[in-house]
């Protein structure tokens, strides 16, 4: 952002928006990163014990977290397929 402020880097698309590819790739894999870690986190909870406090709030805090990271991949989905498809053969 200071590069492109300051007129040393201009690239042809906004810098994090979701036509910047390297934004949105970096989005999607980050959302399936927190989805892939708070579903174990989840499932891990779950076959130890859910009887006591510390476990319910485990339990709850990585279900919000997986909704998150559900939601950025949703998001990201459509403009990372679409400069993938732009990188096919012309």
């Amino acid at each position: 952002m200071v590069l492109n402020a300051t007129g040393v880097y201009m690239p042809p698309f906004p810098v994090m928006s979701f036509s910047d590819p390297v934004f949105t790739s970096l989005s999607f894999l980050i959302g399936g990163l927190i989805c892939l870690l708070s579903g174990s986190l989840t499932v891990l909870t779950l076959l130890t014990s859910v009887k006591d406090a510390n476990s319910e709030f485990v339990l709850l805090m990585s279900l919000i977290a997986f909704g998150f990271g559900a939601a950025t991949v949703r998001i990201t989905a459509g403009p990372v397929l679409t400069w993938l498809a732009g990188l096919g053969p012309v």
